[in-house]
């Protein structure tokens, strides 16, 4: 599944980042225990249409949940190298994450990890939705089709093919299957540079 002609024309990588750039501790039985959300309910899907006292102390468990984990989170075998290699190749890098900025800056300053740009759910409607694939599209002065969007959940693709990009699904020890409808399937992320090469001029 994972070949270069997948890929033709891609001229930025969008990375998500839990699961994809950084093994997080994150908890989200815990999470939702705590804050008195349904079991199988997006989080950020409940905060938005609950009323507003629960809104609020559920974004602030969240927010206490997001912070240790990035604070304690490992960078993913060969992340750093990855991002670097494409840069060096000509690729524009994003990241995209239902995370929070707090958060993405903490792991950015942790790791040292450099992006031509970043979104995180403060800046748009977070994944699936294609807003946020479409903003970075637009801050890249990219087409939507020229970007690849790299992540270990259903909604990377989602929002990836949404917004008219192609999608790369990271298999992880999680066990999340990638959705028939994934362009290329990794075992890990450096396996991008065997399918990256050189970005188109």
């Amino acid at each position: 599944m994972a070949t270069e002609r997948a890929l033709d024309g891609i001229k930025g990588v969008v990375f998500d980042m839990d699961g994809t750039l950084i093994i997080s501790p994150l908890d989200f039985g815990q999470i939702r225990s705590e804050s008195g959300v349904p079991r199988g309910q997006p989080i950020l899907e409940f905060i938005r249409q609950a009323p507003e006292p629960h809104q609020r102390r559920v974004q602030a468990v969240l927010d206490k949940h997001e912070r240790r984990a990035a604070q304690e989170c490992t960078l993913r075998d060969g992340a750093k190298e990855v991002l670097q290699e494409l840069g060096r190749r000509g690729f524009k890098v994003a990241l995209l994450t239902r995370n929070s900025a707090q958060s993405v800056r903490i792991v950015l300053k942790r790791f040292g990890l450099r992006f031509d740009c970043w979104v995180s759910r403060e800046h748009a409607e977070p994944k699936p939705s294609p807003v946020p694939v479409l903003r970075i599209a637009d801050e890249l002065a990219l087409a939507p089709e020229e970007l690849l969007v790299v992540g270990d959940y259903v909604f990377d693709v989602q929002a990836g093919h949404a917004a008219g990009a192609r999608a790369a699904f990271l298999k992880t020890d999680i066990g999340v299957e990638p959705p028939p409808e994934t362009d290329v399937v990794l075992s890990g992320l450096p396996e991008l540079l065997d399918l990256l090469t050189e970005a188109p001029g």
